[in-house]
């Protein structure tokens, strides 16, 4: 999908991430950041297509969400883009997805 074609703008996010592919957990690092889903960097590859649980907090909230998601790409990483995972959110509270929103917003402006 070329970014013109994306449906939600992203943001640069920074900070741990856990995710759980059924009770297997996976430390992974946020890098970018829309309302419709997440970028992840992490060594550990999970199949396109897998169900992963996110938890994850953003910039300025003093609560971590959670977030149902569906790996939709798997990057192996090179000198330009780190290795990780591509997650679509399945089921996210309208809530935190206003929230995401608004961070995105925010960095567009500027502000951290």
């Amino acid at each position: 999908m070329l970014p013109e074609q994306r449906k939600y703008a992203r943001a640069p996010l920074t900070g741990p991430v856990k995710v759980f592919e059924w009770n297997k957990l996976v430390q992974a690092g946020a890098d970018q950041i829309s309302a419709g889903g997440v970028f992840l960097k992490t060594p550990t590859a999970l199949a396109e297509g897998s169900l992963v649980t996110v938890r994850l907090m953003l910039p300025g909230l003093e609560r971590a969400f959670t977030v149902l998601g569906k790996v939709v790409r798997t990057v192996r990483g090179n000198l330009l883009r780190p290795p990780g995972l591509g997650v679509w959110f399945v089921d996210i509270a309208q809530g935190d997805r206003e929230s995401i929103l608004d961070y995105v917003a925010r960095r567009a402006r500027g502000a951290s």
